[in-house]
C-alpha cells in the first residue's frame, strides 16, 4: 500500500505541471454558445458530442456559418441526390447551387457517412471566404495545415484521428472568432451579424467574450516574448488519497531567466526558494521524516541542470534542444496553436486591469488526455484515469502584458482502486523584464556531482 501511495503522488506531481500550463474532450461550453446564436441545435437526444458528425450535419453547419440558412430554407429541391431526407434537402440544395458540394457520386450525397476533420476544416475555411478551387487558397489535402496557419485549427479543438461532434462545436466557435479572408478587422461572427444571419442582441455577449479573449491572448503573447524575466512565485498543493490528506506542499520561489532563443542550451536560469513539505507517515515510510523544511536552489547553465538540496549538490545534463526534438509533432502543434485555445475557456470577466479566466474542466481533461495519449502516457498505457476539476486563472494586465497571475486547479487521478486528488495553486508576480534582469549562478557549479551515473550520487537523489 505504501508503494502504491508513493507511486500515486509521483504520478499526480508528474502531470501537475502539464495541467497548469493550459479520450474524447467535452466541449458543451462551445455547443451552448453556438446554440445561443442559433447555430448548433443538436438532436432529440441532445448535442450528442461524443459521436462522429455526419456529412449532412456538417453541410448544415456550413450553410449556417455562411449566413444562408434562411435563403436555403426557401429553395426548391432539384439537386440530383436521391438519398436525402426532407430536412437535409434545402441545405444541400444551397451547397449544390453554389458549387460547394458535388456529392459523393452523381446521384448520392451519402448523408449518414461520417465527416472527417479534413472535410469540416474545408467547410469552415469556405465559410471564412477561402477557396479550395483550382488556384485557390488551399487544397483539400492540406486543409488542416492551412487552418492551423490562420489560427482556425489549434492543439485542442481538432482530433484528426477521432473527430467528433465535440470538435465540430469547438472548431465552429474558433471560426466565429477568426477573421474572414481579405478583412483582418472583421471576424466571422461580426460578418454574420452584419449580414442579418445572427441577431445583434444574441451576439453581444459573445463578441464581448471574444474581445476579452483577444486581449488575454495578446497579453500572454507579450509576456511570452520576454526572454529576460525576474519572477516571484508561490506554489502550494495538498494531496488527498480516498479523501484522506496525505501531503501538503508550499514552495515560495524566485526565478530569474535569460533565454537564448537561437540556442536554448545556452540559456541561464536560477530558481531559489524554500520547500515546506508535510507527509503522512504511511506515505513517508516508517521512521522517515514527515516534515521537510529546507532551502532549495536550482540552476541551468551550458546545457546542465544543477540542484542544491541543502545537503546534496547534484547535476544532470539537460538539453532543451533535444527535448524539443523528441517532442516532435507535439512541439510543432503547440508552436502553431494559440497560446490559449478558446474552446477551453468557459468565461472571462474583467475588473479594471484584472481579468479572471475560468476554464472548462471537461475540456481541459479531454485536452490533456489527448496530449498524454500522443506521448504514449494515456490510461491504457499507464493505468491512470485522469480528469481535471475546476481551473481558474486571474491575471493583472499592465501596458498590454501580464504582470501578475494566480491560478488554481484540481487534478483527480484514479490509480487501481485509489482516487488521488491534488488541489494546487500558484501565485506569480513579474518583478522585472528586459536588460535589467541578471541571472546569478554560483561559482562552485564544478563541485556538483552527477545525479545519474555518478559514483557519488545519493541513492535517493531522484526521489
Amino acid at each position: 500500500m505504501k508503494r502504491k501511495m508513493r507511486m500515486a503522488v509521483a504520478s499526480v506531481l508528474a502531470v501537475a505541471s502539464l495541467a497548469m500550463s493550459a479520450g474524447a474532450a467535452s466541449y458543451d461550453n462551445c455547443a451552448e454558445r453556438l446554440s445561443d446564436l442559433g447555430l448548433f441545435r443538436g438532436t432529440e437526444s441532445g448535442y450528442e458530442l461524443d459521436r462522429a458528425p455526419t456529412r449532412a450535419e456538417a453541410g448544415v453547419m456550413l450553410v449556417r456559418l455562411l449566413g444562408a440558412e434562411e435563403e436555403a430554407q426557401a429553395l426548391e429541391y432539384t439537386a440530383p441526390f436521391t438519398d436525402l431526407e426532407g430536412w437535409e434537402q434545402p441545405y444541400i440544395q444551397y451547397l449544390y447551387d453554389n458549387g460547394l458540394t458535388t456529392g459523393a457520386t452523381e446521384t448520392t450525397f451519402e448523408p449518414l457517412n461520417t465527416c472527417s476533420a479534413q472535410m469540416y476544416t474545408t467547410f469552415l475555411l469556405r465559410a471564412l471566404g477561402y477557396s479550395d478551387a483550382a488556384e485557390g487558397d488551399f487544397t483539400y489535402a492540406d486543409a488542416v495545415d492551412f487552418g492551423k496557419s490562420i489560427g482556425l485549427v489549434d492543439m485542442a479543438n481538432c482530433n484528426e484521428s477521432n473527430f467528433l461532434r465535440d470538435h465540430v462545436a469547438a472548431m465552429s466557435l474558433t471560426a466565429l472568432n477568426t477573421a474572414v479572408k481579405d478583412d483582418a478587422d472583421t471576424k466571422l461572427l461580426e460578418k454574420l451579424v452584419a449580414d442579418g444571419a445572427v441577431e445583434a442582441s444574441a451576439a453581444e455577449d459573445m463578441l464581448t467574450f471574444f474581445e476579452n479573449y483577444d486581449a488575454y491572448v495578446e497579453a500572454a503573447a507579450a509576456m511570452n516574448e520576454e526572454t529576460k524575466m525576474d519572477v516571484s512565485a508561490d506554489v502550494a498543493a495538498t494531496v488527498d488519497i480516498d479523501g484522506q490528506q496525505v501531503m501538503t506542499l508550499s514552495m515560495p520561489m524566485n526565478m530569474k531567466m535569460d533565454m537564448n532563443m537561437d540556442n536554448l542550451d545556452q540559456s541561464q536560469i536560477s530558481m531559489t526558494g524554500t520547500m515546506n513539505l508535510e507527509m503522512d507517515e504511511a506515505l513517508a515510510g516508517e521512521g522517515a521524516e514527515t516534515s521537510i523544511n529546507q532551502d532549495v536552489s536550482y540552476y541551468y547553465a551550458d546545457g546542465v541542470y544543477y540542484m542544491n538540496l541543502g545537503d546534496q549538490k547534484v547535476k544532470m545534463d539537460m538539453s532543451f534542444e533535444d527535448a524539443l526534438a523528441q517532442m516532435g509533432d507535439l512541439a510543432n502543434l503547440a508552436e502553431e496553436s494559440a497560446s490559449e485555445p478558446i474552446c477551453l475557456i468557459d468565461s472571462i470577466t474583467t475588473s479594471g486591469n484584472t481579468m479572471t479566466v475560468t476554464y472548462s474542466a471537461a475540456g481541459m481533461s479531454g485536452f490533456i488526455d489527448d496530449v498524454l495519449s500522443s506521448m504514449g502516457m494515456d490510461e491504457a498505457a499507464t493505468g491512470v484515469d485522469f480528469n481535471m476539476g475546476d481551473v481558474t486563472s486571474t491575471v493583472t494586465i499592465e501596458n498590454g502584458t501580464i504582470r501578475a497571475m494566480s491560478m488554481t486547479a484540481v487534478i483527480n487521478l484514479g490509480i487501481e482502486e485509489m482516487t488521488l486528488t491534488m488541489d494546487m495553486s500558484m501565485d506569480m508576480d513579474i518583478n522585472a523584464t528586459g536588460n535589467s534582469v541578471t541571472v546569478d549562478v554560483p561559482d562552485d557549479l564544478d563541485s556538483y556531482t552527477d545525479l545519474i551515473g555518478g559514483a557519488d550520487a545519493p541513492a535517493d537523489a531522484a526521489a
